[in-house]
């Protein structure tokens, strides 16, 4: 009977060039705001004209991409992101999370966004921005490092311990890499409070706020933030209890509309 690692050495041996060239693609133009030109695409993919092509022609075609009118750059569509918020459990927790949001920005009058964790980092899979004329929030679809963010040591700390092992062995090598004591300090501190509070590692002046939200099995499906900003000018009223008050009551709100008991 073959094992599994002579299984992992079967499948490694499959080559599909084609679609290799078009994920390529994607991958590189997911990263081009403004997108590139067909010279810029081949110089980066190292690859001929002939061979992007018909690739990107049929891309373009199924929406997948697009070139602007009057521009000669191709750049990405959404189409990607839509067909990745019908996965069936991101389809779910982002239906339900919404309202919540919405109701939370207003209330404390701060920006929230909410992450959930694949492969080996956090992702931001719903966003609400501030009713304030000043705000600072965090965009629909980033990433977020697991061992230097609020979201970060949230997936963690509310993990089991050999999912939590694994979540670290899959952290990217361009990602900050975790120093064992101190995150274990870090998870033994979240663990105890319920939530996250730590100064934002990404932006100045930012304190971030997290707390977990959980699924049906009692395990960790998100985690709720709030980028939370004070202004200098006294305009914004709301205090650091109100806040960690709403904050709780929306992640268990949400836990429960997932099943969480």
């Amino acid at each position: 009977m073959e094992n599994e690692k002579d299984s992992k050495a079967r499948k490694k041996v499959y080559s599909a060039p084609a679609l290799e060239k078009g994920l390529d693609l994607l991958e590189l133009l997911s990263s081009e705001v403004d997108g590139l030109n067909i010279t810029e695409i081949t110089t980066r993919l190292d690859r001929s004209v002939g061979e992007l092509f018909r690739m990107l022609a049929v891309l373009e075609q199924r929406g997948y991409i697009e070139t602007p009118v009057g521009s000669d750059r191709h750049r990405m569509t959404l189409k990607l992101f839509g067909l990745a918020n019908q996965f069936p459990p991101i389809k779910r927790l982002t239906s339900l999370a919404n309202p919540l949001m919405h109701k939370l920005s207003y209330t404390i009058e701060q920006s929230c966004h909410l992450v959930i964790y694949y492969e080996g980092k956090g992702h931001v899979v719903v966003q609400q921005d501030s009713p304030s004329a000043r705000i600072f929030s965090v965009r629909l679809g980033a990433e977020a490092p697991l061992v230097n963010t609020c979201s970060g040591h949230l997936l963690l700390a509310f993990s089991e311990q050999e999912k939590r092992e694994l979540m670290l062995s899959r952290i990217p090598s361009d990602h900050p890499q975790s120093n064992t004591v101190a995150l274990e300090d870090i998870i033994s501190r979240v663990q105890t409070q319920g939530y996250e509070s730590v100064i934002s590692a990404q932006a100045h002046g930012v304190n971030d706020i997290g707390y977990p939200v959980f699924d049906a099995t009692g395990q960790i499906a998100a985690a709720l933030v709030v980028p939370f900003i004070d202004f200098t000018d006294g305009s914004h009223s709301t205090g650091m209890n109100v806040i960690h008050e709403n904050m709780k009551a929306t992640a268990l709100e949400m836990s429960k509309l997932l099943g969480y008991e």
